[in-house]
């Protein structure tokens, strides 16, 4: 016999709306509900004032439409979405959270996410010749609200939806399913998950070709590039060019023959004087967040390599009054963070076994920590990666090394070492400034997006500067050229009107 749940599961989704805009929103809900494999039927039930969900097998679920019950606790305009799944399997109440989970933004939404990201919302104006209009674009960006501002604007720019496709890395962001469900739901663009990739790069090829396009990259930790150049090395002449944002991205590409140009946002001097820091704080703040328990003021931390991220992680936990010791394999980075005053060594394990760190952040990029070293680490310790998906920290190594290993939720992983102490890989290693969250706020964000979108129409214009290969220094003339900088420094720079200037 099934399997039934019990006691009833409820799911709710808060939405900033006006009260019509909340309406609509619940109805296409259920319209969508009702079309859905394994439901019977929708009704609106006037008593209970929700909609009624009858499965096929006889179990049942509800939808409601609510307000916080302390409107000041929420955002100004919150309405609450409430699922209550009453009767049926896991699996249908899986099948029907899913649907209610995904969620197309509001217009209110969006709305307030374009006035956070000025220079990225007004592309357009730029370029009002469409520059886009005669390629194809294939995103790997994370999803994350001010994605689809950046997405309106290369459609105002003039890529064709039907000639988009956005890969969905299934990290979990904080609003990861309503943007898919807004990319499908309100635009019709194709969406792949990051584990169908190579599906996902087969079928964009496909659509773009018929209609006598090739395509631009805008990637964010090389995804895209390695996996055609191994899979589909045939294929590669459809890409224009590659836009890339993360410094993991261009470690994957590195040592990779390119046929065609890559404009390395990742490594303009924009992304890294400006984008460092907030990267890194954000990275701190969802450690905190999620060890709201802990103390960590005067305690040992270790942060492993000391690129341009992880600099900065060393200054914000050094700031926030932890004793801070920084690891990097490349000499000249380790004597920069020796001469900032930080604990430094050769030894990887004769720094971990001297300083006895806590908290270990890795900022390396790749494998910059296991068994061998989690051995020498103190009780209740934690393990926290800022790079791209689980690649920081040897946690084959960890599993194959442990008595016991638990999942601890939204938290992470415990390791029970075998012959060491338990540890807690936050965030199960994944990066932990997109853990539930937003990361960077929009403003911040958001002269990085307009970066790769000036890139994308560099590249899609035939730039002559841009050749196969690495070109850094001409990314930096395009950008410098864009005045995307001096735009901002006029919305954050010195107030208008100053002697500064």
């Amino acid at each position: 016999m099934p399997t039934f749940v019990k006691p009833p599961l409820i799911h709710a989704v808060d939405v900033v709306a006006s009260a019509s805009e909340a309406r609509h929103l619940a109805s296409e809900l259920a319209a969508r509900l009702a079309v859905s494999p394994g439901v019977l039927g929708m009704r609106w039930d006037e008593v209970s004032a929700s909609w009624m969900c009858t499965l096929t097998d006889g179990g049942h679920g509800r939808l409601a439409l609510a307000t916080p019950a302390e409107p000041a606790a929420a955002a100004e305009h919150t309405h609450r979405l409430v699922a209550t799944f009453e009767r049926g399997t896991p699996t249908e109440a899986e099948d029907f959270f899913s649907a209610v989970r995904c969620l197309p933004f509001t217009a209110t939404e969006i709305a307030a996410a374009v006035l956070e990201l000025p220079l990225t919302s007004q592309l357009a104006d730029r370029w009002p010749h469409k520059p886009l209009a005669g390629v194809g674009v294939l995103l790997t960006i994370h999803h994350m609200r001010d994605f689809l501002v950046l997405v309106d604007s290369l459609l105002a720019l003039g890529v064709d939806p039907a000639h988009m496709t956005v890969i969905d890395k299934e990290y979990p962001y904080a609003h990861t399913h309503r943007v898919d469900a807004h990319l499908v739901q309100r635009h019709g663009i194709a969406v792949w998950r990051y584990r169908d990739l190579g599906e996902g790069i087969k079928d964009h090829i496909g659509r773009v070709s018929t209609a006598g396009k090739r395509s631009v990259v805008m990637d964010d930790g090389g995804y895209v590039l390695p996996a055609v150049l191994r899979d589909l090395p045939e294929r590669a002449g459809h890409f224009i060019g590659l836009v890339e944002q993360t410094t993991s991205g261009i470690r994957k590409v590195e040592g990779l023959e390119l046929p065609l140009p890559l404009f390395s946002v990742a490594e303009s001097d924009m992304k890294g004087m400006i984008e460092s820091y907030g990267i890194a704080d954000a990275a701190v703040r969802n450690t905190l967040r999620l060890l709201p328990d802990e103390k960590f003021e005067g305690q040992a931390a270790l942060v492993l390599g000391f690129g341009r991220i992880g600099h900065e992680v060393a200054r914000v936990l050094d700031g926030r009054r932890m004793r801070v010791a920084v690891f990097d394999a490349d000499i000249t980075r380790l004597v920069a963070a020796h001469e900032e005053g930080f604990l430094t060594g050769r030894s990887l394990n004769v720094l971990v076994t001297a300083h006895r760190p806590r908290l270990v952040i890795g900022c390396a990029g790749s494998r910059s920590f296991g068994l061998d070293q989690a051995r020498l680490l103190p009780p209740r310790s934690f393990l926290v990666s800022t790079t791209s998906r689980n690649f920081e920290f040897a946690l084959d190594e960890l599993r194959e090394g442990s008595s016991a290993l638990t999942d601890r939720g939204v938290l992470g992983t415990s390791y029970q070492l075998a012959d060491g102490p338990e540890i807690l890989v936050l965030g199960h290693g994944m990066p932990i400034n997109f853990h539930y969250a937003e990361s960077l706020s929009n403003r911040y964000v958001d002269l990085v997006l307009a970066g790769l979108a000036v890139g994308a129409v560099a590249l899609a214009g035939g730039d002559t500067r841009l050749q196969p290969g690495h070109n850094l220094a001409a990314t930096n003339e395009i950008l410098a050229e864009s005045n995307i900088v001096d735009d901002y420094y006029r919305l954050y720079g010195p107030a208008a009107g100053s002697s500064c200037g």
